[in-house]
């Protein structure tokens, strides 16, 4: 026994598709001012904890300080990347977007581990994802024509 499968562009003319499309459209608008909203309260918490720990200090900041405060600016930075993201059109500019936001998610892991040597075979395992994630960004770069030849 066969089994048809409609054509797309039958599939496209129904009414319950374009209803999904229209759903799908508003939940996306949605997310993506949910997350804006999301943002800008981090960037402001981001910004005031920056202008405690520099008044606060007279402008010395210890290394505990500094790491817990660029682990903060890293997941800003994740969420700004994810926001940018729901603007592409093109699957590979998604899968970009994905790779950038799993190499600050690495990152700030190994940022956030100590440097002791029980962690040495995690550190070491994270190093070559991050670089891993590094190497396949500069491809998709390439790839999509955003890296310019120079």
């Amino acid at each position: 026994m066969k089994v048809e499968t409609p054509d797309k562009m039958e599939l496209i003319g129904t009414r319950s598709y374009k209803i999904l499309q229209k759903t799908v459209q508003f939940m996306r608008f949605l997310f993506i001012l949910v997350l804006t909203v999301y943002l800008v309260f981090c960037l402001l918490t981001l910004v005031d904890r920056l202008f405690l720990m520099v008044k606060g200090d007279s402008f010395f900041l210890t290394f505990t300080q500094m790491r817990d405060f660029l682990t903060d600016a890293l997941f800003v930075l994740i969420v700004i990347d994810f926001i940018s993201a729901m603007f592409y059109q093109k699957r590979i500019h998604y899968v970009l977007s994905l790779l950038e936001i799993g190499f600050i998610v690495v990152t700030r892991k190994l940022i956030l581990l100590s440097p002791e040597p029980q962690n040495a075979h995690l550190i070491f395992v994270l190093t070559f994802a991050s670089a891993l994630f590094f190497v396949l960004i500069f491809y998709f770069y390439k790839v999509t024509g955003r890296l310019r030849k120079a």
